[in-house]
C-alpha cells in the first residue's frame, strides 16, 4: 500500500465531521459537481416529467428513478474524490475525459447492486397484498446487509484504481467484510444519519425554490397552485392539495427528481469518508502514512550521507 500526496487528513471522524468535510469538498468542487450533477440530472427530471404527464405516474416512480439515477452519479463522485484524496491535485476531472473501461464496469456492476437491493422497495411500490409485507421483510432481511455489504465497492474500486490499497494479497481490503460485520450498526447508524440530513436538506431546498420560483419568477410550483395557503380555516383543504401536487404533478415531480439528485452528492462523499475513517480505525491507516513519511526522511538522510 502506498500514499502518496494525500490531500486530506487520515484522522478519525465521527459522522457530523464526515458530512461536514462532504460540503466543504461539494463547495470546493461546486462547478464541476454541477456538471456531473447536470449530466444525470437532466435526463432523470425529463423522464420523470413525462411519465407523469403522460402516463400518471406518481411519486413512487419518480423516487425509482432518482434511485437508479444516483448509482451511476454515486459511482462518478467517488471515482474523482479518491483520485483526488490521494494525490490528484486537478480534483475532478472535466466531464470529457471521465470515463473509462473501469469506470464503466464498475457502474453496471453497482447498478445491478442497486437492482438487487430495489427488490423489497418495488414490492412496496408497486404490488398488493401480501407482496408489501414481503417487500418490508426484504428491506430488513437481508436488505440492510445487501445494501452495507455493496455500498463499498466503488470506494474499493476507486482506491485500486488509484494505486491505494489493491487487491493484492498483501493488500487490507480482503479484510473489508469483516470490517462492515465488526462496525455493522456503528455504519448502520451513519447511514442513517447521513440519509436523514440529505431529505432534510432536499426538503429545505425544495420549499425555498418554490417559493422564490412563484414570488420572483411568478412560475408556480406548489405553492402558487394552492389557493388560501396560509388560512387557517382552510388548512385540511392545503394540506390534501399539497400532498397531490406532492405526488402526481409532473412539475412537482421534476423539480423533486432534480433536487434528490443535487443534494445526493453530500450524502455520497460523505459515505467515501465513512469508509475512509473505517480504515484508518481499523487498519491504521495515519499509522501506515506516518511510517511511510519516516521512511522516506531515513532515505533522504542516508543519501545525504
Amino acid at each position: 500500500m502506498r500514499f502518496d500526496h494525500v490531500n486530506i487528513a487520515l484522522v478519525p471522524r465521527k459522522a457530523v465531521k464526515c458530512l461536514d468535510l462532504a460540503i466543504m469538498f461539494y463547495g470546493r468542487f461546486l462547478i464541476p459537481l454541477l456538471k456531473i450533477w447536470a449530466l444525470f440530472a437532466i435526463p432523470a427530471c425529463t423522464l420523470v416529467y413525462l411519465l407523469s404527464y403522460y402516463f400518471l405516474v406518481n411519486l413512487s416512480t419518480a423516487i425509482t428513478v432518482a434511485y437508479f439515477a444516483t448509482s451511476p452519479l454515486g459511482v462518478i463522485l467517488t471515482w474523482n474524490t479518491a483520485l483526488y484524496t490521494f494525490g490528484n491535485q486537478q480534483g475532478f476531472r472535466a466531464l470529457r475525459n471521465q470515463f473509462n473501461p473501469q469506470l464503466i464496469s464498475l457502474i453496471f456492476r453497482c447498478l445491478f447492486d442497486r437492482a438487487i437491493i430495489f427488490i423489497g422497495p418495488a414490492l412496496i411500490f408497486f404490488s398488493d397484498n401480501i407482496l408489501i409485507l414481503v417487500g418490508f421483510i426484504y428491506i430488513f432481511i437481508p436488505g440492510i446487509w445487501l445494501t452495507l455489504r455493496s455500498s463499498f465497492r466503488a470506494e474499493q474500486s476507486s482506491l485500486r484504481y488509484a494505486g491505494i490499497a489493491s487487491q493484492s494479497g498483501t493488500s487490507h481490503d480482503h479484510r473489508t467484510k469483516n470490517l462492515i460485520s465488526h462496525d455493522f450498526g456503528a455504519l448502520f447508524f451513519r447511514g442513517l444519519w447521513s440519509f436523514f440530513f440529505c431529505y432534510v436538506l432536499t426538503l429545505i431546498f425544495f420549499v425555498t425554490f418554490d417559493y422564490l420560483s412563484y414570488k420572483l419568477l411568478e412560475f408556480p410550483i406548489v405553492m402558487g397552485k394552492i389557493p388560501y395557503l396560509f388560512d387557517i380555516e382552510a388548512i385540511d383543504q392545503s394540506l390534501s392539495n399539497i400532498l397531490l401536487l406532492m405526488t402526481s404533478d409532473p412539475r412537482v415531480l421534476a423539480v423533486l427528481t432534480g433536487f434528490i439528485l443535487l443534494v445526493y452528492p453530500i450524502g455520497r462523499l460523505a459515505w467515501f469518508f465513512t469508509y475512509i475513517d473505517l480504515r484508518v480505525h481499523r487498519d491504521c491507516w495515519d499509522m501506515e502514512l506516518r511510517m511511510a513519511e519516516v521512511s522516506q526522511n531515513l532515505k533522504k538522510g542516508e543519501a545525504l550521507l
